[in-house]
């Protein structure tokens, strides 16, 4: 589990507004924020807060959770509070962990002292001031809404819980709507809960057992349940999604359960059917008459349909809150990611993608996740060359050269390119130099099963390479310590059309910079793929495979 990120990016994001931190003194400490303010905001704009996990920190939230360039495409700013440190120089939200006992920080007056300076500093809308957090940060998420309630109009706390004494007193002034999110198999934050306090955390009762406490503080008895499809089958989990709702009040609890899920935040690591920022947002604007909570049919467009379902649907779920809603956004069109011929995305509504001849992805969707097909150089088996979209590119079976490759510097009868299974590289015992800043990602499944603990992240600008064993025995495939960028490793058996994973590893122990080691039994004349990926977007670079086989 990544709760630090020791790689500061390298890249500039251009468009973030005071990304250093930003003192503001309270309670007698000087506390810091980051802050990202989109160019061209209107007047009131949403605040959103995401708070950072424990050992994490600002610039960690800012860089890697997708706040940044889901702010920049829906049009709200995002500040990113920091928490002090602890005796063992580890940031942390105060939220009474049993190694806190001493803490006086008052991150409660903090943050909600925060959120109003924001508000007037920067002409942001009080009502729509919300907060988000991962792991610690979605236990002061929990916190804030037992005892902030007036000032966030909205809750959204990833994989978090609430440790015994908070549970017993929660009692909102103000009972808002949440978002929460946990995983079954998380090791951190344990499913079944802690009350005999064996994580050192402090006892906390276990997540259904949240669960069933937030529905009773928000009065909401009526439940259902949905599944959200499993897109990506290979991260070993699927999503079940409880909505709680009552008849008499238009609050809401959502809460998402990872089957199968850790310690994660969906979308960058873990679970990739759902991102996590996206959804958060989501149910964020929805609450204040956003777009999205009255398209009840998910078509993009507020109309005679909604109603209808809502008409139907009476008393499950929906009711006279739901019909005023949908009246009021009558004729709304609901934006999402629009993927366009030139390779490139933007994000409007299904009419104007249409208009465009692009492909809408739907309500709510996002280009910050969104995979686009992109344009490149299409070689055939004959050696020819078009310039085309990848997916046309692949469909058809042809070898797709990389987003912006043309033809004029492409050559065709040059086979050695990796970029897909088919196009994978003969490499044998030794080193082989490779690159993927040109890559693009393919579509093959991967898990992290038998990664022996560590994660896969994206994959991102994965390369290919095929590799008979020189030996019945052990083989080694590394990238520890001999790359310039954070890899993942994936071997299988099998041909391209019928991959069979074997191994993998995100990280390997004692290699720096989150570069990837991994040992596997294999037998002399096997055919071998070996797949090397980056963690995240943006997550590029060269430097040498390594491969070893001994008996």
């Amino acid at each position: 589990m990544r709760y630090l990120i020791s790689i500061v990016s390298a890249l500039v994001l251009a468009n973030t507004a005071m990304a250093q931190n930003i003192n503001f003194p309270h309670d007698g400490l000087n506390r810091q924020y980051r802050i990202h303010i989109p160019d061209g905001l209107p007047d009131q704009a949403p605040l959103v807060l995401a708070l950072h996990g424990y050992s994490g920190n600002n610039n960690d939230m800012m860089m890697n959770y997708g706040w940044v360039e889901l702010a920049d495409e829906r049009g709200f700013v995002v500040a990113f509070p920091n928490g002090t440190q602890d005796q063992w120089n580890n940031r942390f939200w105060n939220v009474g962990y049993d190694f806190h006992q001493g803490s006086t920080v008052d991150d409660d007056g903090f943050l909600t002292a925060l959120a109003v300076h924001l508000q007037g500093l920067h002409g942001l809308d009080p009502e729509r001031t919300y907060v988000t957090g991962f792991s610690n940060g979605a236990e002061m998420c929990f916190q804030l809404a037992c005892r902030e309630s007036e000032t966030f109009m909205a809750f959204a706390p990833i994989v978090g819980m609430m440790l015994d004494p908070l549970f017993n007193e929660c009692d909102p002034a103000i009972k808002r709507p949440i978002l929460s999110l946990n995983g079954t198999d998380d090791n951190i934050t344990l499913f079944e809960g802690d009350m005999g306090n064996t994580g050192g955390w402090g006892p906390y009762h276990s997540i259904p057992d949240m669960m069933a406490l937030w529905a009773d503080i928000l009065e909401t008895p009526d439940m259902e349940r949905t599944y959200l499809p499993d897109s990506n089958p290979n991260d070993g989990s699927i999503v079940r999604l409880d909505v709680y709702t009552s008849p008499n009040h238009d609050l809401e609890l959502w809460y998402y359960l990872v089957e199968g899920g850790g310690h994660d935040w969906p979308g960058q690591w873990g679970n990739m059917d759902m991102d996590a920022a996206i959804e958060a947002w989501n149910f964020f604007d929805s609450r204040t008459g956003g777009c999205l909570g009255s398209d009840v049919n998910s078509d993009g467009l507020v109309d005679v349909t909604d109603i209808l379902t809502i008409i139907g649907d009476w008393g499950n779920p929906y009711d006279v809150s739901d019909l005023l809603a949908a009246l009021e956004q009558w004729g709304s069109s609901c934006p999402g990611a629009c993927c366009l011929g030139n390779g490139s995305c933007v994000f409007v509504d299904s009419t104007e993608c249409d208009d465009l001849g692009g492909s809408w992805n739907g309500p709510g969707s996002s280009c910050s996740v969104v995979d686009c097909p992109q344009l490149g150089a299409c070689c055939w088996d004959d050696n020819t060359c078009q310039y085309l979209l990848s997916n046309i590119c692949l469909e058809n079976g042809g070898s797709f050269r990389g987003a912006g490759t043309n033809c004029l510097i492409v050559n065709c009868n040059d086979q050695a390119y990796n970029d897909e299974c088919n196009d994978a590289w003969p490499v044998t015992d030794g080193l082989t130099s490779f690159q993927t800043y040109d890559a693009t990602n393919s579509s093959d499944g991967f898990n992290d099963d038998q990664c022996g603990g560590t994660y896969l992240g994206q994959m991102y600008g994965d390369v290919w390479f095929s590799y008979v064993a020189t030996c019945t025995g052990t083989l080694t495939v590394s990238t520890c310590n001999i790359v310039n960028f954070d890899t993942d490793l994936v071997v299988y058996q099998g041909g391209c059309g019928d991959l069979n994973q074997i191994s993998c590893n995100g990280d390997g122990s004692g290699c720096a910079d989150f570069t990837s080691y991994l040992e596997v039994s294999v037998v002399a004349g096997q055919d071998y793929l070996i797949r090397v990926g980056g963690w995240e977007n943006g997550n590029v670079g060269n430097g040498s495979l390594s491969i070893e086989c001994e008996q």
